[in-house]
């Protein structure tokens, strides 16, 4: 790639695709069999003991769907990554072959 910011951007796409996948691969790494523990015994409430456990519910709900939606992102971007590359790529060699076969005429 000749013009710097080209490198630039495909390593900020490069860097993006592989950040979303570390944040998947963590939002996996949590226990989703693990109880939470949070009963009237333990928490001395049991409104409150209810409420907690509607949170991790709705928490182990949400978090899946956000994983969902971050796989696809981080997918996206390494399949962008990996076009422009090969794009880049391409065309270099376009050009290299058209140098080529100016310089066979001349």
């Amino acid at each position: 790639m000749a013009d710097g910011t080209r490198i630039d951007d495909l390593n900020v796409i490069k860097s993006v695709s592989t950040g979303l996948q570390k944040i998947v691969d963590e939002l996996e790494r949590l226990d989703d069999d693990d109880k939470y523990g949070w009963s009237r015994e333990v928490i001395g409430h049991e409104e409150l003991a209810n409420r907690l456990n509607d949170f991790a519910t709705n928490w182990d709900y949400k978090r899946s769907k956000l994983e969902e939606e971050l796989k696809k992102l981080a997918g996206i971007t390494k399949a962008a990554a990996e076009a422009y590359e090969q794009i880049d790529t391409d065309l270099a060699n376009a050009v290299r072959r058209q140098e080529k076969a100016s310089k066979g005429r001349g």
